[in-house]
């Protein structure tokens, strides 16, 4: 069908425009006038977020007051030794090199612990190597076993009324693969340390905060601190497993000792900070969310036969096919006020920690209410393959299996396609979606699709499509407050201890903001415990995934950033040990 436009020009120039209809003018015209209001209002849009001033927003994110212990006054020597003390480096770095010397791989679908101990038995050896590295710990805290090699440490507080601290970290690591070994600078259970790194699988995650958290428990007993707030360690050993038999154990045991919403905050594992040499800034991000997870696995099963006599596509072709066409379908990007990357833009942008044009700056004031403010940030995110999935479902094809033999056909045929969720979504939707491309091609090409348990299209004897869920999947994680004394609390003391403790040459603040985890951790088993859960590693990090190589080939940490989780702990378990941390 033709254009008004074009209906209009052919009928003038025949000289019969008289035959327009009222109608049709008046239709024309409020359209005429509706793409003019579109134009001018994205133009005004544009023109409004270039002359609006930042000054108004100063309120987003102000500036937090340093919180230190009380303790700080009258000693500060231990929190300085741990950074500048030549001899703690010394031992502190063998304690965590002798943790890395101890394999405690874990791989998938390993089975329960009482159904095959020896799988586990590893772990065993794990613990030994604590009661032997740290004596006070084991001597004076409670120590209690879950599931047989869970972990829970007890640091009793005087105060019963203050609800318990909960830090975590997990004993568990994932595998080194084996055609990878003649790859490592130095073996990966070696620990080696060179003075400013140590190496080695699981060093940066996470023995690395591990051995922090029971390094500041020996600092704290050995100068005798009696807590007022109890202070608690949980230590899960399947985290890169799903924590299936670790961390689901220890949260409910946790919660039936103490009940819900017992707990005044948990810290495990997450963003770190990150310093920019050339500015003298720390940016310091801890994770307030997580996104959702669910693995959606793919079969399809067609006729045999000979590989002689091929159809024009076996199985293996038509679910290559479908693959691409998943990948060429990526989710949209969704920003909203739900999700705490835009909080963290804010407030880096309130404090001029990012660099970025003042056009953009504005953008982002305004992303919460301004559609086209909100689209800017949106095209500055997906730029870099790291932030674009903090607002986006990602979808990674990760395990694709079929085929037997080179002269027979592919009978049954697999893939397993991993999604991230994002947090505005859920994975209901996911489902929904994956479906629908499922359908489409199926129906293209003649071919069954059975979804979740449900038949959609009849097998045709072409072949046939199966969906399902693999595993358990996870909505995304309920997100921390950021409003409250306790994240006062949290991000007062990380000022406190890069500005005055670790560092003396910074030239701004240091300023915490929320953030979200696109991967997830052992605290989707603490939900009910607390609200105030942080993902949150406490020291200038490298970049764990272009030169920390977490998960790779040479993992490693820099020693400097191991003492500075220690030095937080230490300052932190003590800041927070009154009623004063407590919300009111």
């Amino acid at each position: 069908m033709r254009g008004l436009a074009a209906d209009a020009e052919e009928q003038r120039f025949a000289g019969v425009a008289k035959k327009y209809s009222r109608t049709r003018l008046i239709a024309l015209a409020a359209l005429t006038v509706v793409t003019l209001a579109l134009v001018l209002s994205d133009a005004t849009s544009v023109l409004r977020i270039k002359m609006s001033s930042e000054s108004r927003y100063a309120e987003t994110c102000p500036l937090h007051e340093i919180k230190r212990p009380a303790s700080f006054a009258v000693d500060n020597s231990t929190a300085f030794a741990v950074l500048n003390d030549a001899t703690f480096r010394k031992q502190s770095a063998a304690k965590l090199s002798a943790a890395v010397q101890v394999d405690t791989q874990v791989f998938d679908n390993q089975p329960p612990v009482d159904e095959a101990p020896e799988v586990w038995a590893k772990f065993a050896a794990f613990h030994e190597y604590l009661e032997k590295t740290f004596p006070l710990v084991f001597e004076h805290l409670t120590v209690e076993k879950v599931n047989t090699y869970g972990l829970v440490f007890t640091y009793k507080g005087a105060d019963s009324d203050l609800k318990p601290l909960v830090l975590m970290a997990h004993q568990d690591t994932v595998p080194v693969q084996k055609d990878t070994l003649d790859k490592w600078t130095y073996p990966p259970f070696e620990g080696h340390y060179d003075g400013s790194y140590i190496f080695g699988r699981g060093v940066s995650d996470c023995k690395d905060v591990l051995t922090a958290i029971m390094e500041t428990f020996e600092l704290l007993l050995s100068k005798e601190y009696q807590l007022q707030r109890t202070v608690i360690a949980s230590f899960g050993f399947d985290e890169e497993a799903s924590g299936y038999h670790g961390a689901a154990f220890l949260a409910a045991f946790l919660e039936k000792r103490y009940g819900k919403d017992s707990v005044y905050a948990i810290i495990d594992e997450g963003s770190s900070l990150t310093l920019d040499e050339e500015s003298g800034v720390i940016a310091a991000v801890a994770g307030t969310g997580e996104k959702g997870y669910i693995d959606i696995k793919l079969e399809l099963e067609t006729p045999g036969g000979h590989s002689s006599v091929p159809p024009d596509h076996t199985s293996i072709g038509f679910l290559s096919e479908l693959a691409s066409l998943i990948e060429k379908d990526p989710y949209e990007p969704v920003l909203t006020k739900r999700n705490p990357t835009l909080e963290s833009l804010q407030c880096n942008v309130v404090h001029k920690h990012l660099k970025v044009s003042s056009f953009l700056r504005k953008c982002i004031l305004r992303a919460g209410f301004d559609k086209l403010a909100n689209k800017k940030v949106l095209e500055y995110l997906g730029n870099s393959r790291i932030t674009k999935y903090l607002v986006q479902t990602s979808q990674s094809l990760d395990i694709v299996r079929g085929g037997e033999k080179s002269n027979a056909l592919p009978e049954h045929v697999s893939l397993l396609v991993n999604h991230r969720v994002a947090i505005e979504s859920n994975y209901e939707e996911v489902k929904s979606h994956f479906v629908s491309r499922v359908l489409s091609y199926a129906k293209q090409n003649g071919l069954g699709v059975t979804a979740f348990g449900e038949e959609l299209v009849p097998d045709t004897g072409l072949g046939f499509f199966v969906v399902s869920v693999d595993g358990k999947p996870l909505e995304s994680a309920p997100v921390t407050p950021t409003n409250d004394v306790v994240w006062d609390y949290l991000a007062g003391v990380t000022r406190h201890v890069f500005e005055e403790v670790a560092y003396s040459n910074l030239t701004s603040p240091v300023v915490l903001t929320p953030g979200i985890m696109t991967g997830n951790t052992d605290t989707k088993y603490y939900w009910n415990l607390t609200k105030n859960i942080f993902r949150y590693s406490p020291a200038v990090s490298i970049d764990m995934i272009k030169e920390g190589h977490i998960h790779s080939v040479d993992e490693k940490i820099k020693f400097d950033s191991h003492l500075q989780l220690i030095a937080f702990f230490y300052q932190y378990i003590q800041a927070v040990d009154s009623k004063d941390a407590n919300n009111h």
